[in-house]
């Protein structure tokens, strides 16, 4: 973490529902610019930990930390891009909706545009968000969140409703949107394999914090841990 300002951060954070331990004393801390990967098994606290760092939800113990106003955090939850084929919004109304300070309706459209040509989208503004592919939704859903010109961009397992095939060129393409808008990403999935190829850091859950650091010790790390 040398010279990287902490914006995002977890101290000795428990989170519980019933009795059960969901996520347990953990801690970490995430800086400006960095394209982080949570990674861990279905129902290992991924979610929840996002959720934690939205505001969404309160840690039974310890503290959440956020400095980055609410306004300028961009969410993609999971499974937004699987929405009803018949839903009537248009990918230009949808990508709209994300944006909730424009200074005028010129700022307004420019930065529409500007989200759309970024994902690379534009040709579908007209279309109905249901009629996309799964890929295209996703571009779509993360124009939305990126209209609202954020410092931050959480993912929730955004691969979801990608075929396999075009997944490499979506994290391409997130790779593309870091680099220059040097946003800081938050990558969540269980594509342990896909995930720590894309980042630059990891943090592995399963409950509890099993490891973190670059994504190649990690992996080294998880094959022991795993077995």
């Amino acid at each position: 973490m040398h010279g990287i300002v902490p914006i995002l951060s977890l101290h000795d954070v428990s989170y519980r529902i019933d009795g059960k331990d969901i996520l347990s004393n953990i801690s970490i801390a995430i800086g400006r610019g960095e394209y982080v990967g949570i990674i861990g098994p279905n129902g290992g606290g991924k979610t929840t930990l996002l959720r934690l760092l939205l505001g969404l939800a309160a840690p039974s113990h310890g503290t959440v930390e956020v400095k980055v106003p609410k306004s300028k955090i961009g969410y993609v939850p999971q499974r937004s891009s699987s929405g009803e084929v018949t839903f009537p919004a248009t990918v230009r109304e949808v990508i709209a909706s994300g944006i909730f300070d424009a200074k005028s309706m010129h700022d307004r459209d420019h930065r529409i545009h500007d989200a759309m040509k970024t994902t690379g989208i534009a040709h579908l503004a007209h279309r109905r968000i249901g009629t996309l592919s799964g890929g295209e939704r996703q571009r779509a859903m993360i124009a939305r969140a990126l209209a609202g010109n954020p410092d931050v961009l959480f993912l929730d397992e955004p691969t979801s409703a990608i075929d396999p095939g075009s997944q490499e060129e979506f994290y391409a393409f997130l790779r593309k949107l870091h680099d220059e808008k040097r946003l800081t990403v938050v990558l969540v999935s269980h594509d342990t394999d896909a995930i720590a190829h894309q980042v630059e850091r990891v943090f592995c859950l399963n409950r509890h914090l099993v490891c973190h650091g670059h994504p190649d010790d990690v992996m080294h790390k998880m094959e022991h841990y795993g077995h």
